[in-house]
């Protein structure tokens, strides 16, 4: 479901992608912790949140990421990230992943 946000082409491609593998899942999923934090696309059923790090607002070792990761972790989330370039250009891996991870 997407919440009538801006969606960049990483992000629909990973709609796409979920959609195929039958996974059920929202979109711009807002999670309140410490700090409000929105979830690209969130897998209730196994608490997986899936977030799609383009190469200009998520380079990696980003600091900020690092942090919010061990905030949702300490929450028993499950946090899954992928590369822009991995989605774009190899979504087979990304398939391959989300499958192990969601079972």
């Amino acid at each position: 479901m997407n919440r009538g946000l801006h969606q960049t082409n990483i992000e629909i491609e990973m709609r796409k992608i979920l959609e195929q593998l039958k996974i059920n899942f929202v979109e711009q999923y807002p999670i309140r912790c410490k700090y409000r934090y929105i979830i690209d696309f969130y897998i209730p059923s196994g608490k997986i949140c899936v977030e799609c790090d383009g190469e200009v607002w998520h380079p990696v070792g980003n600091r900020r990421d690092q942090i919010r990761d061990a905030v949702l972790r300490n929450k028993g989330f499950t946090i899954i990230r992928f590369r822009g370039n991995e989605i774009l250009n190899n979504n087979q891996s990304v398939k391959n992943r989300l499958r192990n991870e969601v079972g």
